[in-house]
């Protein structure tokens, strides 16, 4: 069973202006869902009730269906036959270019927010799945809602959704609230019904919705789908570049790589791209890395190229980072580690807060000299457990 943990990382400046709001009330709540057995096609929201059972107003982050973890909230999401579902990347916890929102609960009080879990993994085939969630409660450590783990399937003998239960959200979509519309976007972008396929693909052509365009090009899984997936790689760098450069490397479409190389060359001084190509590429994106992290004019684009040979699941590229371990900057050394430890699954580091580097650095070559050979090399895609160098 493929475990997807949600993951996002939190912005230091954000978690100060959140722990910093005082609070005596005390927050509860519960996950659920509103059934258990889903057509093919129907979106699925796990429910957060939260209450105020305290004698004072509870101040605490809005439910963002987008950033979970910076709501306070943690989400497992597991499925049955197993698949892999990449999400556009988060990289800290904002909104509208500030701090997430927040909001308050008067004693007794109560609140539900809904997350869409379609838009976390990919629900729409029929199986079985789960969900296991957390409530942490910013800013009020003392408000937890404990661990709950909830099942439920996709029956694939029911009748897809059908296109005309669709209306609602493209109604949505022209809400004049905000919130509203861009939830109908995320909504449709996550199913991606066939019967929708014009209105998704303007979402590359609406300024509000463009950042929903990837998703909806990968649930729909098209020739014309990817191409247009392709095309959003076009123009100024833009977050919807990453998401699409991801969705495409995984495709494992080769037809996508020159066009992944010639990011990756373009934008090496964001590690997305360099590991996106390494993936699609394998073998044959080993010596662009190679050139990139030799011509690099600084140690961060150096640093990208190194991880990135981590994902191109090359034994050759084993010497290479090696070459690497000793270098006198730790931020090289440590990125040639990282993509040894990619490679191998394995790790030479054995306390991470008084770290030895040469020594690592020795371990690492004494086991290339023992095992190179023969020991087990893995691509980008493939789960592991991480197993200590001996």
């Amino acid at each position: 069973m493929y475990n997807f943990r949600v993951k996002i990382r939190v912005l230091l400046a954000c978690l100060i202006f959140v722990w910093s709001i005082p609070t005596t009330a005390q927050i509860t709540g519960e996950f659920y869902l509103d059934k258990t057995v889903f057509a093919p096609g129907e979106p699925v929201f796990l429910y957060l009730k939260i209450l105020n059972k305290g004698p004072d107003i509870a101040s605490f982050a809005v439910l963002m269906q987008e950033q979970p973890f910076c709501s306070g909230v943690s989400l497992t999401i597991s499925s049955d036959p197993p698949k892999i579902s990449i999400h556009p990347d988060w990289t800290g916890c904002s909104w509208n270019g500030g701090p997430f929102p927040m909001m308050s609960l008067m004693p007794g009080q109560t609140t539900i927010g809904r997350f869409p879990l379609n838009y976390y993994h990919d629900i729409n085939a029929p199986g079985n799945y789960w969900v296991e969630a957390k409530y942490f409660a910013f800013p009020n450590p003392a408000g937890v809602v404990p661990l709950t783990k909830l099942s439920f399937s996709v029956d694939g003998k029911l009748p897809s959704y059908a296109p005309s239960n669709y209306q609602p959200w493209l109604d949505q979509l022209k809400s004049t609230d905000q919130d509203t519309r861009q939830e109908a976007a995320r909504v449709l972008a996550s199913l991606a019904p066939p019967s929708l396929e014009e209105t998704l693909y303007g979402f590359a052509n609406n300024s509000e919705f463009r950042r929903y365009a990837p998703l909806a090009f990968h649930r729909l899984n098209t020739p014309r789908s990817m191409q247009a997936m392709a095309d959003l790689m076009k123009g100024p760098l833009t977050n919807e570049q990453l998401d699409a450069a991801r969705y495409l490397a995984e495709s494992n479409d080769q037809q996508w790589y020159p066009l992944l190389r010639d990011a990756a060359i373009k934008n090496v001084g964001d590690s997305t791209f360099p590991a996106c190509a390494a993936e699609l590429g394998g073998e044959k994106m080993l010596p662009v890395l190679i050139d990139l992290a030799k011509s690099a004019d600084n140690k961060g684009i150096e640093g990208n190229a190194l991880m990135a040979m981590g994902s191109t699941g090359s034994r050759n590229a084993i010497p290479v980072l090696l070459e690497y371990l000793n270098d006198p900057d730790s931020n090289i050394s440590d990125r040639a580690g990282y993509g040894l430890m990619l490679l191998t699954h394995r790790s030479a580091v054995v306390d991470s807060r008084n770290r030895d580097r040469k020594a690592e650095a020795v371990k690492w070559m004494d086991w290339w000299k023992r095992e190179g050979a023969t020991a087990p090399i893995y691509k980008a895609t493939e789960q592991g457990e991480r197993v200590p160098l001996p």
